[in-house]
């Protein structure tokens, strides 16, 4: 009976096969675009989830008004990082980053250009990066030392265990790996495959130590519950200050401030 259901489907889909093949390409199509357009809210809806603490992240957005028009952007200025957790409660740790850069790598006769950037060991943990070799806390014990990828440590090494192999960056300094990090999913803010010490890219940039030097990006963690409100004031205050001969002096603040703004 089973087989007569099916010949009698067959004939009446092969006898009205215009409608028929309208009525299946339509409902497939219609399928297809509901599969892709829930993906795509999936992927939106989870944006950064990939952190765990993304509740409690932040990035300092600059905003600065010139003739009545306010312009903001993620620049700000080097000293904020550490002024910020020194003198305003809430804030549970701080960190610089630039804004990525691409190094040359090299070992043997493998040389590439890598994404990746310069960043205070803070952000290690502020973003929960999952280390399958090393740890947080000691991968930037040291200064010419680099956390990468499973991909990227795949590519030079072919394999995952490369604890305290060298790489040569830019064809001057050798870096130590001290960690590895699993490779992050793309519906995330960042795109790196390698992290070093922020203290390199400062050394090499005396300009960052002003507050006027608009140009890396800082990165905070707030305490869970704290008064995000209250920091954007207390941040607004602090930047309205700048180091001139050691001391703290009072600038105008009309030209601008900075505040807290949700990314994570």
């Amino acid at each position: 009976m089973f087989t007569n259901y099916v010949k009698t489907t067959f004939r009446n889909l092969w006898k009205n096969r215009g409608y028929s093949f309208l009525n299946i390409f339509g409902l497939g199509v219609g399928i297809a675009c509901a599969a892709l357009i829930f993906l795509w809210v999936e992927d939106e809806l989870t944006y950064n989830h990939y952190f765990p603490n993304s509740q409690n992240l932040y990035k300092i957005k600059d905003a600065q008004t010139y003739d009545g028009i306010t312009y903001t952007f993620d620049a700000t200025p080097g000293p904020l990082a550490q002024g910020m957790k020194l003198d305003i409660p809430g804030i549970k740790t701080t960190a610089r980053t630039t804004w990525g850069d691409e190094e040359l790598f090299a070992l043997n006769d493998k040389n590439i250009y890598e994404q990746g950037m310069y960043v205070d060991s803070g952000f290690l943990k502020m973003f929960g990066l999952q280390f399958t070799r090393g740890n947080a806390a000691t991968a930037f014990g040291q200064l010419y030392t680099l956390v990468v990828s499973e991909k990227m440590a795949k590519k030079y090494f072919n394999s995952t265990d490369v604890i305290g192999k060298t790489l040569k960056v830019g064809n001057d300094k050798n870096y130590v790996i001290t960690g590895v990090i699993k490779d992050l999913p793309d519906n995330v803010s960042f795109n790196f495959d390698w992290l070093a010490p922020f203290k390199i890219y400062e050394n090499d940039n005396k300009w960052l130590q002003g507050w006027g030097s608009n140009g890396i990006r800082t990165f905070v963690e707030v305490e869970p519950n704290a008064n995000v409100a209250s920091i954007n004031k207390k941040t607004a205050r602090l930047c309205g200050y700048q180091t001139a001969g050691g001391h703290r002096q009072n600038v105008n603040l009309s030209h601008g401030a900075l505040a807290v703004v949700r990314q994570f």
